[in-house]
């Protein structure tokens, strides 16, 4: 029995330092935001693009990433000793990481190099107060294909949840039926809604139906630009040709 004590006496300074080791071993990316800024080819070659790639990183290892135009992922990223950054959706080899200002991450289709992005994407939205925002009385008036080219959250909408966050709204007027429209969440393809809008109601809000019921108000429809909001969360929308 004593030489077993001994024993465990002698292994814990081992074990502490395993440990202390493995923790160690954990990467994290300080929080910020990175816009990229130059594309090339495995081989090196200069790749002219305009899927321009968004990266965030916020405390407790949480992202939010997104081509320009395109849908925003989120979600917890994971990064380890070997560099290798996975957001699920992606992965990418960190090549270079000199913050605030530099940032290289590489994959089998290319490299890409960011820069921090000081642009006012996050911003809290306000309207201009030189556009008089006309009032939305019918759906007719909101008919056509939007998709989301900007997304703003504030406090209230932090906790929202990626696969219920709106990125395309199809209008299609009254029908044979209640259904005057679509939304499209998260991953959506084209055959499969999350949604169907059911109506335009009092205050200017849409009613949606689904798997959940949703009410998201109309903020603005005219001159190319559709904004709804819903629980801290505001999307903007155009008709992309």
């Amino acid at each position: 029995m004593r030489k077993i004590l001994i024993l465990l006496i002698l292994l814990a300074p081992l074990a502490i330092h395993a440990k202390d080791k493995k923790k160690s071993n954990i990467k994290h990316i300080l929080p910020g935001r990175w816009v990229e800024a130059k594309r090339l080819s495995p081989d090196s070659a200069v790749i002219a693009f305009t899927d321009t790639l968004f990266m965030s990183f916020y405390p407790r290892d949480s992202f939010n990433y997104r081509l320009r135009n395109g849908f925003v992922y989120k979600g917890k990223y994971k990064f380890d000793e070997d560099n290798h950054l996975e957001f699920g959706t992606a992965a990418y080899e960190v090549v270079l990481r000199r913050p605030p200002n530099n940032m290289v991450l590489a994959n089998a289709a290319g490299i890409y190099y960011f820069i921090a992005d000081t642009s006012d994407t996050a911003a809290v939205v306000i309207l201009d107060p030189t556009e008089k925002i006309l009032p939305v009385t019918d759906i007719e008036s909101m008919t056509g294909k939007w998709s989301v080219y900007k997304t703003t959250v504030d406090k209230d909408g932090a906790d929202v949840d990626y696969s219920s966050q709106v990125k395309t709204v199809y209008i299609t007027g009254p029908g044979t039926d209640d259904r005057q429209g679509y939304l499209y969440c998260g991953n959506d393809n084209r055959s499969n809604p999350s949604y169907y809008i059911k109506s335009l109601g009092e205050g200017q809000m849409l009613e949606c139906v689904g798997t959940l019921t949703r009410s998201i108000k109309v903020l603005k429809c005219q001159n190319g630009e559709l904004i709804l909001q819903e629980n801290g969360v505001t999307y903007f929308f155009k008709q992309f040709r």
